[in-house]
């Protein structure tokens, strides 16, 4: 590829990726690759006893691999001392001094394979508990989270943090402490044996390119490290366009969107595919320019020691140089300080793309939680019902207005219905009854106390809920039932379902309430996952509860058997019903009208119907003929 074409690609892609953060308002934040070592390496404390037999046995290891090369230099030296015998007097060969020192080869070489076996047993035993530490953090930080978090976020960034991004920190952890902790000491070690040669002028050698083997990684790590980060962020778009796309995938058929989504997938394979050649290209050129460095110094120092040991008869004080062996030694200490330095740079896209993933991490982690539970006013006993609006004001983004000076009450026992076009605010105010989000201004009163007052676990166990969107888990009809209620008998699953008029299709299944739901319940229709979910809420025996389109996804004549159980069900609990079908709600006590997030009108279906306004409006709409049917 030519310089050209390559750098053209570059800026297409660096304002794709720019346009593609800012779109998902997700601004790249500083990124500290200090910052983010250090608060690693601070979830380390608790395990600093194993981290400390990681050390000695690092340095065990260490100290044996330094050692053993005065040994072996010994075992040349003494048979270079017998060949050069051999050609002098033609004696025979003597290899029993050298006994003593493979002895102590091996055996230093046999404890440093020990402590090696030790230090990485340890180091991995502490690298998973380390991911299992961040898995149990990030999973209580979702739970803590505000719906807000979610909004902003698409499902597929969110597991890939959860899941990509924790396994790619789990599968380098550990090698990089190791490559580190040992390199580091393996550095300093061979330094000292080279300095105790007393050969200055090959140790100025050895060392000499160590500075620049250092700064050329500092700067292909901190320009890789913005690169890995990038692919992890478009990791996450690929498996969040693969879960929606497998989730709707009857709908992606029905329009015919299947070369689209073939598309943007390729779109998405592409630009993943280019930043990962772009971070790997530019961390993989680290490992040879290293290896050409350590090449050319290990021949310089090759030269300079051959021509030292010529030059050694009668300058050998000065050159500082003995046998062979001696040559041998530090060049084994001139290749133990100069490889760690390879291997960190062989390691440099790994924990380069390990820093972006703790990154990723780390910032969910510090992503604001939801504002902190007040028990001052713990409900004791199951609320009566009676719910209150109090000049409630509330915005998702500043600058959209959406609920200005919003009062109402609904009565214990009352039926209120909340109408109004898409957009009004109806869902917005489920939202808060359940503070799911926070008022900005007024009150919201819960039997006279200020919702803010208690936990939100105790708020909302006064609360049942049935929504438009079915939602229900693998396992068997039963779990899912009793789901709205964990103490709930049998019998009183067995009621709940008749309730909600679901009970003699449960038993017309072979395994009847032990029927075994699949993932997302496909195996059973729309409708019944929907009268699943209504006898969940059901056994819950709430006080209050929220009906959220409950009865859309059902059939005409199921509609109203469904509607007849709701009215026994509703009967003295406190009720909300949004609803678009306007016919659905005409016996409520009292009928919100909303637009743009006020209540513009409110009373019941006769009275605003004799209004003639933005509800009559609404409800003639529905009709092609613009007249209400006969009740």
């Amino acid at each position: 590829m030519r310089k050209k074409d390559f750098f053209s690609i570059e800026q297409t892609y660096e304002s794709k990726y720019s346009a593609y953060r800012k779109e998902r308002n997700d601004e790249q934040k500083p990124e500290d690759a200090r910052k983010t070592v250090f608060r690693f390496f601070a979830l380390i404390r608790p395990h600093a006893f194993a981290m400390t037999v990681v050390v000695l046995a690092a340095m065990g290891s260490t100290v044996c691999n330094v050692i053993a090369p005065e040994y072996m230099g010994d075992v040349i030296d003494i048979i270079q001392k017998q060949l050069e015998l051999r050609v002098q007097t033609g004696a025979v060969f003597d290899f029993s001094a050298t006994y003593q020192k493979l002895i102590w080869l091996a055996a230093l070489y046999g404890a440093a394979s020990i402590f090696s076996f030790i230090q990485e047993f340890v180091s991995a035993g502490v690298s998973q508990r380390l991911v299992c530490t961040l898995r149990e953090q990030m999973n209580g930080k979702l739970s803590r989270l505000p719906l807000s978090y979610f909004d902003k976020q698409t499902k597929g960034q969110v597991i890939s943090k959860m899941i990509n991004d924790i396994q790619n920190v789990s599968s380098s952890v550990q090698a990089s402490i190791l490559t580190i902790m040992t390199g580091a000491i393996q550095v300093v070690g061979s330094f000292i044996m080279l300095m105790l040669t007393r050969n200055y002028w090959m140790v100025m050698v050895a060392v000499c390119l160590a500075p620049v083997s250092g700064l050329l990684s500092y700067r292909v790590s901190k320009i890789s490290k913005k690169w890995f980060r990038r692919y992890w962020d478009i990791m996450g778009d690929m498996n969040g366009h693969i879960e929606e796309m497998y989730a709707g995938h009857t709908i992606v058929r029905i329009f015919g969107h299947e070369q689209a989504s073939i598309d943007e997938f390729a779109d998405i394979t592409k630009r993943l595919g280019h930043t990962s050649f772009v971070a790997n290209m530019i961390s993989g050129l680290l490992s040879p320019a290293l290896t050409l460095i350590k090449n050319i110094n290990y021949v310089s120092l090759c030269i300079l020691g051959g021509y030292l040991y010529v030059a050694k008869s009668g300058t050998a004080a000065a050159t500082g140089v003995g046998g062979l062996g001696s040559i041998t030694k530090f060049l084994t200490y001139s290749g133990n300080f100069s490889s760690p330095i390879i291997n960190l740079s062989a390691m440099i896209n790994k924990i380069q793309s390990s820093l972006a993933s703790a990154e990723r991490v780390f910032n969910l982690l510090d992503e604001p939680e939801e504002a902190p539970d007040c028990t001052d006013n713990e409900p004791t006993e199951t609320a009566r019902g009676l719910v209150e609006f109090q000049h409630v004001a509330f915005r998702y983004k500043e600058d959209i207005p959406l609920i200005d000076d919003l009062s109402l009450t609904a009565a214990p026992g009352s039926v209120t219905a909340i109408v109004g076009p898409t957009g009004a605010g109806k869902t917005t105010i489920v939202n808060l009854l359940m503070r799911f989000y926070d008022v900005n201004a007024g009150q919201i009163l819960l039997d006279g106390t200020d919702i803010t007052t208690m936990s939100r676990d105790a708020l909302r166990a006064n609360f049942g809920m049935v929504l438009q969107d079915t939602w229900l888990f693998c396992g068997t009809i039963k779990d899912n039932i009793r789901y709205g209620n964990a103490d709930a008998t049998d019998e009183q699953i067995e009621t709940a379902a008749k309730a909600a008029h679901i009970y003699d299709y449960i038993m017309s299944l072979p395994k009847g309430f032990d029927t075994e739901l699949t993932e997302d319940a496909s195996n059973i229709s729309q409708g019944q996952r929907q009268l699943i979910t209504i006898a969940r809420a059901i056994v819950a025996d709430p006080a209050v509860l929220i009906l959220d389109e409950a009865t859309s996804s059902v059939d005409t004549k199921t509609e109203q058997q469904i509607q007849n159980a709701m009215n026994t069900l509703m009967a003295g609990r406190t009720s909300f019903v949004i609803a678009h079908r306007l016919s659905t709600i005409k016996n409520a006590d009292n009928i919100l009208v909303m637009k743009k997030g006020a209540i513009v009108e409110q009373g019941t279906h006769e009275e605003l119907l004799a209004a003639d306004g933005f509800y009559a409006l609404l409800y003639n709409s529905q009709y092609t003929d613009g007249i209400p049917p006969e009740d």
